[in-house]
């Protein structure tokens, strides 16, 4: 559909008042967003709970009696399972959205960043799909990324279904994927600040507020249908000594160069795939192929890995096994997602960060025994560090360790690693993992429409209809109302002899009171707190104006508060199509 016909339709459709939707109930802006972070928030939940119990039915039901079938095989029991998942997820991901490949939340920051926070409807079963297939058949990758754009995908479809503008869309995009994240990992805090650091990588009230109601919604969903337990089990762990900092610090600068090195590896491993001379629908089975082979080697290799993390925290893992596991996990998540399975990094990053800190934990306290924290607090610390760095996003990665080992005493240690690896990254390394993939696409920088443009700098008063409907206080109710009616309005304006404006007179409000009182005048339902916009304000503001105000029509008034005209939706877009330069149609 052309660029302008898109724009003159999304704003003749812009969301009219949730009131009106709420059979009259008058509701302000701000109310209107609680609402819809918190319906945002409720099927996001129930679409975590559903992706996780998909997950496990799939895992235990389906590719774990396969493999049981193939007992035969050995320590390659689990080959055939994982590379019937490939093949299902290959023509999945390449038919049907090809969005769904590979880790999910890069396509929702360029929807973000580019699209005005459009995602496809259809993107978000077949994410679930795919990434169930893939995590749950053995394929190496976490439920982040999955649930993260089938949330954000749901709250962009919540938002396009009362036209919303590309801004308020975006703000329920990051509503959705907060409301994923905190609700698959039992971790409100992290999704709420990883929708904020990564997806809109802005602050602002009604952005913070939005997503806090979306991930508390999500949250006690899951909580109540799934349990608060929480995800991974861990000991209790505190700062030996406030010298044990520098130690942190450096893991975070050890973690920040292993992240260099996976996103490294990922993109490497995804270049190589795509050059194969192979239909792309059998990508995803080639890579599960070399990622069944590494399985037989360990199966902690295989999956999310949050069964292996929790041995690592525990220290059940040797020196030498632990950089094996290291290396093999970081290869795996690699073919697994760069041959277009579809999941997330969040997991497997984890398990990277535990594994290493886990051997870092393990050469310190050789290093300095009886006066550092057991390998186990580094392993938690070091699971922070890792994902800090390569998604560059320390403040989700503190509190999603938080949240999820229920580990509070070691709060410095994880701040110091996770701002240290942030550091450390960024001096090596420009982009996150998340972000390489944008500048591939030169969809990395947020991106102004000509339209936003002309709506903030073309005068609202050229948008003014001097055609409107008005009367004065004197007159009755009962005329107010016929007049309204025969003219199909909702409301009139209320002026003096010279056309001052003194306030608006509402249909329902003259009903009411002309049952009450046939008599009464329109003085006794004036109402003075109706929006109006004065010379000087823009088609934006005005636009605005008509939503924060829950109204339909806008009175444009001089500086000596006299009507010059009424504003609406109809004629704002109307003046922007004047304003707008002739431009070649583009078929997008």
């Amino acid at each position: 559909m052309p660029r302008r016909a898109r724009f003159i339709l999304g704003r003749i459709f812009q969301v009219r008042t949730f009131g009106r939707q709420l059979a009259g109930i008058r509701l302000t802006e701000n109310q209107t967003f609680a609402f819809m972070a918190l319906i945002v928030g409720l099927v996001g939940g129930l679409a975590a709970v559903g992706f996780h119990y998909l997950i496990d039915y799939l895992h235990d039901e389906v590719f774990g009696r396969i493999a049981n079938w193939s007992d035969g095989l050995g320590p390659f029991k689990f080959m055939p399972g994982i590379i019937l998942g490939g093949l299902l997820v290959g023509p999945l991901v390449t038919r049907a959205a090809s969005e769904a490949r590979g880790h999910g939340v890069p396509e929702v920051m360029e929807a973000v960043n580019r699209r005005g926070g459009r995602i496809r409807t259809r993107v978000a079963s077949v994410k679930a799909i795919a990434s169930a297939l893939t995590i749950g058949s053995g394929g190496s990758a976490g439920r982040e990324g999955p649930i993260v754009q089938i949330g954000s995908a749901l709250g962009s479809t919540l938002a396009r279904s009362f036209r919303m503008s590309d801004r308020r869309r975006s703000t329920f995009v990051a509503a959705g994927a907060a409301a994923g994240i905190a609700a698959i990992f039992n971790a409100p805090l992290a999704g709420v600040f990883f929708a904020l650091e990564v997806i809109l990588r802005s602050f602002t009230a009604r952005g913070f507020s939005t997503v806090v109601i979306s991930a508390v919604a999500a949250n006690a969903v899951w909580r109540v249908l799934v349990g608060d337990e929480s995800v991974l089990t861990a000991e209790v762990h505190q700062l030996i000594h406030p010298s044990e900092l520098v130690l942190y610090a450096v893991l975070g600068i050890v973690a920040a160069i292993f992240a260099v090195g996976f996103v490294r590896l990922l993109y490497f491993v995804e270049d190589q795939f795509d050059a194969l001379p192979v239909l792309a629908d059998m990508r995803p089975a080639i890579g599960a192929v070399t990622v069944g082979l590494l399985g037989a080697i360990s199966i902690d290799l295989l999956g999310s890995g949050l069964a292996g993390i929790d041995k690592a925290l525990a220290g059940e893992f040797a020196f030498r096994f632990l950089l094996l596991l290291l290396v093999g996990k970081m290869l795996a998540t690699a073919l697994t997602l760069g041959s277009g399975g579809s999941g997330g990094i969040f997991s497997p990053s984890l398990f990277i960060g535990a594994l290493l800190g886990s051997a870092y934990g393990e050469i310190v306290n050789q290093l300095f025994p009886g006066s550092t924290a057991p390998p186990g607090a580094y392993a938690v610390v070091g699971m922070a560090a890792v994902f800090a760095a390569a998604a560059q996003a320390p403040m989700s990665s503190i509190f999603i360790v938080f949240e999820m080992t229920n580990d509070f005493g070691l709060i410095m240690p994880l701040m110091a690693a996770c701002a240290a690896a942030t550091v450390a990254y960024t001096a090596i390394k420009k982009d996150s993992i998340y972000e390489v993939k944008l500048r591939r696409k030169n969809a990395l920088g947020f991106q102004t429409s000509d339209d936003d443009q002309l709506m903030n700098q073309v005068p609202l008063v050229g948008a003014a209809e001097a055609k409107y409907a008005a009367t004065q206080k004197t007159v009755s109710i009962q005329q107010a109302v016929e007049i309204m009616k025969r003219g199909r309005e909702e409301m009139l304006l209320v002026v003096s002899a010279d056309r001052a404006l003194q306030g608006v007179a509402y249909l329902k409000d003259a009903q009411t009171k002309l049952e009450e009182a046939p008599t009464a005048k329109v003085s006794e339902i004036l109402r003075e707190d109706h929006p109006v916009a004065h010379p000087g304000a823009t088609l934006e503001e005005g636009m605005q104006m008509l939503e924060n105000g829950n109204t339909d029509l806008l009175p444009v008034l001089d500086w000596n508060d006299r009507v010059l005209g009424v504003a609406n939706r109809v004629s704002i877009v109307k003046a922007h199509d004047d304003a707008a330069p002739p431009k070649n149609e583009d078929s997008d």
